[in-house]
Parts: structure tokens; C-alpha cells; sequence
């Protein structure tokens, strides 16, 4: 009898475990506007006449930069989109850039969890029409960085787009679950064995 109550409170004891996941610490809000400006300096950076870009002499530098202030497949992107590597030398391409979060107008921060956070932006201007810009936020390596920049820009005509709730919570405690109840199933039977 007392093995079972051992087990009973072993149980009751992880089980209670499972409902207060372990998170990040909070490490508060993202720094939207400082990012946002070390955005702008990396994407619209001065150029000659012929678009050779001033300030880095080549795509590593520029590189590196960018991946302070966002993840790297994200980085990535921009560089693929942005610029190219000609004769040596960095060059703008000649394109419209990517949507600007104006920080002087209103938008929405909302906490998806302690170390992300999405931002949204309803505006309008001649090229887009109404859009919403959405912006997410990602807390890595000890910083705040751009999770996800990619222009997910959505007219107001196309409808929204569903929530980002995924969680791998069920996945975690049915494992959890699962585990409890092998260790609960070998103490019977090692019970069993030794009667």
C-alpha cells in the first residue's frame, strides 16, 4: 500500500507539472522602433549613380549586419531581393522597397509568448491601395530580432489571415502522458513479478 501512494503522488505531482509549461523568461517588448530604423539604414542605403551601394563593399558585410537584427533565412531574403554582387562590387537593384512600419502612426503589438510578438499595421498608400502590414518579432540569442518581415501585406478587399496559435503544448503533455503511464504499468507488473 505504501508503493502505491508513491506512486499516486509521483503521478499527481508530474502531472501538475505538465499544465505550467517551462517558457522563456519575459524579456518585455521588442524594441520597434530601434529595429525598425536599423531596418531602414540596411535596405535603403545610398548609392551612386549606377546603384553600387556606398557603405559595404560586398554581400558578407552587408550580410553579417542584417543578421544581427533578424534570423538568417529571413536576412537571406532580403539580401536575394535587394541586392546583387556584380564585378566585385554590391549593387541596389532598382525595385520598390519593402512596406515601411510607420512609427509615428498607430499599431498593435500583441504578445504571442514571452519571446515573440507580432506587430499589425492597417495604412494606405497609391502603390498598395489599404493594406495591413504584420510583423513578427522573435527573442534569440539574448536580442530582439525580426522572426518574420516578408512582407505579409493584405489587402483589406482579401479578408485577414488566421490567427498564429500552433503550440506544441498537446504534443508535449499526451508524451508526458504517455511516459506516466508506461512507469505506472511496469510498477504493476514489476509488482506482480516479485508476489
Amino acid at each position: 500500500m505504501k508503493k502505491f501512494s508513491v506512486v499516486v503522488v509521483m503521478f499527481l505531482v508530474a502531472l501538475t507539472g505538465l499544465h505550467n509549461p517551462v517558457f522563456a523568461d519575459n524579456h518585455g517588448e521588442p524594441p520597434v522602433k530601434e529595429l525598425e530604423q536599423q531596418f531602414k539604414d540596411l535596405i535603403y542605403l545610398e548609392t551612386t549613380e549606377d546603384g553600387e551601394v556606398k557603405k559595404y563593399d560586398s554581400m558578407d558585410r552587408l550580410e553579417e549586419e542584417m543578421k544581427g537584427i533578424m534570423v538568417w533565412p529571413l536576412a537571406d531574403h532580403y539580401l536575394d531581393t535587394y541586392f546583387e554582387e556584380r564585378d566585385g562590387k554590391l549593387y541596389l537593384k532598382e525595385m520598390d522597397g519593402p512596406v515601411q512600419l510607420n512609427t509615428d502612426e498607430d499599431y498593435t503589438l500583441e504578445k504571442v509568448s514571452d519571446d515573440k510578438y507580432k506587430l499589425t499595421q492597417h495604412g494606405e498608400n497609391q502603390l498598395r491601395g489599404e493594406y495591413t502590414l504584420t510583423i513578427t518579432y522573435s527573442y534569440e540569442a539574448g536580442k530582439w530580432v525580426y522572426g518574420d518581415r516578408m512582407n505579409h501585406v493584405s489587402s483589406s478587399e482579401s479578408g485577414g489571415e488566421l490567427p498564429d496559435t500552433a503550440t506544441s503544448l498537446p504534443i508535449v503533455m499526451a508524451s508526458g502522458g504517455a511516459v506516466m503511464a508506461i512507469g505506472v504499468l511496469l510498477l504493476i507488473f514489476r509488482r506482480k513479478s516479485t508476489v
